[in-house]
């Protein structure tokens, strides 16, 4: 018999609400009660998608125009 901890039949449910409500591998894991590698391999075991880790958009910066001699001057020229 398997441990309780890694019935999977038991715990698929949990993992798929808490996956498709956007929860990391760590959440899922500390929720569930089991190592977040059981949770990724218990992803790819049910077929889940795969979430890729969010960027933090980045925001162009203007900069101001540098004065008519500074690029020879930074260039030493």
């Amino acid at each position: 018999m398997a441990r309780p901890s890694l019935d999977y039949d038991r715990l698929a449910p949990a993992v798929r609400r808490l996956h498709a409500g956007g929860s990391s591998v760590r959440v899922i894991a500390e929720y569930v009660g089991i190592s977040p590698r059981s949770v990724t391999s218990m992803i790819v075991r049910l077929d889940l998608p795969r979430r890729r880790k969010s960027t933090s958009v980045r925001r162009r910066v203007s900069r101001a125009a540098l004065p008519v001699g500074a690029g020879l001057e930074i260039a030493r020229v």
